[in-house]
This record gives structure tokens, sequence and C-alpha cells, in this order.
């Protein structure tokens, strides 16, 4: 069954008293609106002779007036913006909390583009188009409402004729538009390409430079602009044609009416000046709900279908993985672990098991695409505690061996299992709780070392101690303390600071599992050297490191090494045995060096 929006819903929660009293000071305000033309209908016919009000009852009207527009404006300063400002508060916060809880395989499966986005452009236009007009449609409703049962009251028979006549103005704003939620959708669709792109830039700065082609990635900018440009164009055009097609039958509409009165005023001499003056105002009140309304509608149920699009986009990973756990909840309680009945939230979903034991790859077939086998037939038993070094050519499988244990992948064929448990039968959560997975991409944030380390969890102050020891951040500490600012991206460390900024962390875990895919591609041979000898001074801990560079110093300290060749493993066992053999991996060592 398909699950109503909980984005869209969260506009609302705890919501509704703002926009209950952003809605009544918008009310009060078209009582008074539609308060003056009847006010100057009775000041110009006092003026004229008709004293049914005395001067003294036309200011206090006046006043009256005043004050509702007042409160109208203390309603709109104090609750209209909150609820539009708590709404888009409340939608980042719930739609942050569903791309937290997705897979990794499905959070890349999708460009992230779409997620910066859906909670950016996409938001702000939701916000302008939706959330902000709720108050505005309501007054342009009341108000046109209003204004026919105040002409009813002075003649019947104009009211309804300029009822009719108003439809005018409608139908033509509503076929105007009609093509205008595709238009949008095509415009979120270029703004996410176009995010895309200043991402990508963002992160190949330096690679741009140093590779001299900034004129390339010039015209590559300008070309994916000149699209956002075009459906800005053609977004632009449609609004303008509702507005045109709105202004001109309004016009038309306001002029066949004011001649109507000028007819019945005329022949029957039953309206007075007051009246004719009073009606030619209350037409404005009822020609702007019928030509704005359809644009407004228009725009506001486009902006609101970007929220629908996007939960979209959410929801087929929710679907999924409730079907996952669906069909692992038989294999856990075999296993002596209940399931908790709150679905709400996965941390509560049941007690995770610790993994521990031999690390098995059984027959694993992988490819990223149809041409190209990445894995053939891929068999490996890895003991526990033991420390593993995967080397190979790139494209033999290496990294993709890591992502297939850490679920980022998924394999064509063939099993892993970590001591008598599938992976295939193990929650995302399991995984993650048990291993460690240390990339060449280190993330750092713009903190302190201390929030970078911990990730504000708390560890005790020994265990951070013996964190910070082993993984030789020591030095640093020292020097510059826990309190020193990282910068973006961690730009005030080096690559050595950063990748023992990543194991501290994986220290901190006390997972039984370490992996380790390139970490020291991107630094030099001594700073490799010792952030690997951090790594594999580590006890009790069974790892599996990718290596591109190759240190003897290292290679000697390992339990195994295997050596990768088109998705199989051609040789593996010591250093030593490996060097004596001058096979595969003799030829790649003595090249590197």
């Amino acid at each position: 069954m398909k699950q109503r929006n909980p984005l869209s819903q969260s506009f609302f929660q705890g919501n509704r008293k703002n926009l209950f009293m952003a809605v009544l000071g918008t009310t009060v305000l078209s009582v008074g609106i539609l308060s003056v033309p009847q006010l100057m209908q009775i000041l110009i016919d006092f003026l004229s002779g008709n004293r049914r009000y005395s001067m003294h009852q036309i200011i206090l009207m006046a006043v009256a007036v005043l004050l509702m527009v007042s409160f109208s404006g203390l309603c709109t300063y104090y609750f209209r913006t909150k609820f539009s400002t708590k709404a888009v508060f409340q939608y980042r916060k719930m739609a942050y909390h569903y791309l937290s809880k997705k897979k990794v395989t499905e959070f890349y499966g999708q460009n992230t583009a779409v997620y910066l986005s859906a909670l950016n452009t996409d938001l702000q236009k939701i916000k302008e188009d939706f959330l902000d007009q709720i108050p505005i449609l309501s007054q342009i409703v009341i108000c046109g409402i209003g204004a026919v049962l105040v002409m009813i009251r002075y003649n019947f028979f104009l009211a309804m004729m300029a009822c009719l006549i108003s439809l005018i103005p409608f139908f033509a704003a509503l076929f105007s538009g009609r093509n205008m939620e595709k238009i949008e959708e095509n415009l979120s669709k270029e703004n996410a390409e176009y995010l895309a792109f200043l991402k990508d830039f963002a992160i190949g700065f330096t690679i741009i430079k140093s590779y001299k082609v900034e004129g390339i990635f010039s015209a590559l900018h300008d070309k994916i602009c000149q699209k956002v440009e075009a459906r800005m164009e053609e977004r632009e055009k449609c609004v303008e044609k509702i507005n045109y097609f709105a202004a001109i039958s309004g016009y038309i509409t306001q002029f066949a009416i004011l001649l109507l009165c000028a007819v019945v005023a005329y022949r029957s001499k039953s309206i007075s000046v007051g009246t004719v003056l009073a009606f030619s105002r209350l037409i404005n009140y009822i020609i702007d709900p019928v030509t704005e309304l359809p644009g407004m509608l228009s725009k506001a149920r486009t902006a609101y279908a970007l929220s629908e699009q996007f939960w979209e986009k959410i929801e087929k990973g929710e679907q999924e993985e409730q079907q996952e756990q669906q069909q692992r909840s038989s294999e856990i309680v075999q296993d002596g672990y209940h399931q908790h009945t709150d679905t709400d939230s996965h941390e509560k979903a049941l007690p995770i098991p610790s993994l521990q034991g031999d690390i098995c790859f059984s027959r694993l077939s992988f490819s990223y695409t149809p041409e190209k086998q990445v894995l053939k037939d891929f068999t490996l038993r890895v003991k526990e505690g033991e420390k593993l070094i995967l080397l190979g050519a790139s494209g033999s499988g290496k990294s993709s061996i890591l992502k297939l244990l850490m679920g980022i992948e998924r394999s064509q064929g063939g099993e892993i299992s970590i001591g008598n448990r599938q992976l295939s039968t193990l929650p995302e959560e399991s995984l993650f709780r048990s291993i460690s997975y240390i990339q060449q991409e280190v993330f750092i944030f713009d903190g302190s070392i201390y929030e970078n380390i911990t990730l504000f969890q708390d560890y005790g102050k020994e265990e951070l101690e013996l964190a910070i020891e082993k993984s030789g951040l020591k030095n640093l500490i020292s020097e510059k303390g826990l309190d020193y600012p990282c910068g973006e991206n961690g730009a005030a460390l080096s690559g050595g600071e950063r990748q023992r900024i990543n194991i501290a962390r994986s220290l901190l875990r006390k997972t039984p599992i370490l992996l380790a895919d390139e970490i020291t591609a991107a630094l030099d041979k001594e700073n490799s050297y010792l952030v690997l000898d951090s790594l594999l001074s580590l006890e009790n801990i069974t790892e599996i490191l990718v290596l591109h560079d190759l240190d003897s110093r290292i290679l000697n300290r390992v339990d195994r090494i295997c050596v990768l060749k088109e998705g199989e493993i051609v040789e593996e066992g010591i250093f030593s045995e490996l060097m004596e053999k001058k096979g595969y991996f003799y030829s790649l060592f003595t090249m590197e060096q």
C-alpha cells in the first residue's frame, strides 16, 4: 500500500496554531478591505446629503477598519512568518531523517545533486509558491465571497451579472497555465544537473587547474547554464502568458460590469453615486480571485508536486528496505534475536549481534556493467584476527571486494559470510556496527579535531587518549590541541593527519573488523608507512587492506598477501614466499621499486 507523503505532512505538524492565526489575520484583513468601499459609499452619500449615518459613526467605522488592519499585521508578523519558517525547518528535518536511513547503495544510486536541489532550490519554491500563499489564498477567496455578498445587498441583479462576467478571466487564466506543472518539473531536473556540476567542480578544482582544462570546463558550465536558462525562460513565458490573459480578460470584465452599472443607474435611477463607486471597488475583489487564483493554484500545485516527487525517490528505498526486513525476520527470530514492534525507528528494530569469526567469500561474481566482469568465481577465507593485504593492478577487483563486504554493492552470484552468518540475512546496521571502513577520501567537516574524531558521540577520557595514541595523533594533539579547527574538508590538516583522524574514529568504535581501501594513495612514502604502521599495530582485529604503493616494511608484517588479476586470485602467501616465486607479485613489486 502506498504510504502517505510524510514530507508534506511535516509542514503542518505542531504548526497548525501558527497557520490558524495566519489565516485568521488574513480573514480579518479581508473584512477590513471589504469595509473600505462601504465606508467610502457611506461617506460620499453623507457628503451628497444622505445622512443615514452620523460623522461620529463614520469615524468609529474608520477606526474599526484600522484596528482590523493592525490585527492582521500582527498576525502576519508573528504567526505567518513562524508558520512558513517552521514548516521549512520540519520538512528539511524529516527529509534528512529519511535520507540518513537509506542504504548506501540506494543513496548513491541517485545523483546526490537531486537531494541538494530538493532541499534547497525546490524547497525555496515550495515555500514561496505553496506555504506563503496559503494565507493569501484564503484572503483572496474570502474577499471574493464577501464582495459578492455585499454586492447582493446593494443590487442582486448586478451582483449575479458580475459573477457571470467574472468567469471570463477565470477560464482564460486556467487555460493558459495548464502546462505549468510539467515546466516546473523540467526546471527542477536542470537545476539538479547544475548543482551536480558545481559539486564536481568544487571537488575537482585542483585537478582542473593543474591539467589546464579551465576552458573546457567553462564551456561545459556554459552549456549546462544554457539548458537551465532555456527552462527558466520557458517557465517565465508561461507565467507571463497566464498574467497577460488574466490582465486582458480582467480589464474587459471590469469595463463590462461598470458599463452594466451605468446602464442600470441611468434607467432605474435606483443606485446612488456612492453605490456605483462602491461597486467599482468591489468589482476588483471579484476579478482578483478569478484572475489570480488559477495562476496561484497552478503554482501551488506545481510546488507541492516537487515534494511528492522527492518523496517518491525516498519511498522507493523505504519499500525495498521493508521487503528485505520481512525476508530477514524469520531467520533473525530463529537465531534468537527478538524483532521489536516499533517500525518507526530502525535503531530500535532489533538488538544488533556482534559479527565475529572468519570472513568467507564463496564463488562471488560481480560486475558494474554487463560487458565487463570484475570478479569471477572469487573465493577467499580470511581468518579471524588475520592481517591481509589485497594487491593487484587497477581494475582487478580489490576495492569491489571491500564494497561487497560492506554491502555497498551487491554481487550477481555467490555468498559472503562472517562467522556462521550470511551477509544477505544481515541488516545493514549489523555490518556498520561490526566493520570499520576507511577510505582514501576522508570525511572531515569544519569542526574541531575532537569533534571530527568523536563525531559528537560521548567517549571516556581513557578511550579517547588510547585511540589518539594508537592512531599516531599524539604529537598533533600536543602541538595544536583537541579544539584546533580542521577547516572545510580538513583544509587545515595534512593528508596524513586526516587519515589518522579516520583511524582514531575506527578505534573508538572497537569493531572486530577493519577495512582500508587505498588510504595512503595520496600520501608520500614515509607518511604512508606511518599510517599503515598504526593500523598493523592494532591487536585482535581482522584487517583487510587494499594497497596501491608497495612498501616491503609493511608487506613483511602482514599474515598474508593476496594478488588479484582480472577478478581472480593468482597468487597468495607471505612476502618472502611471493618474492621467491618470482611470479606476478614479483613483477608488480619490482616495477614499483
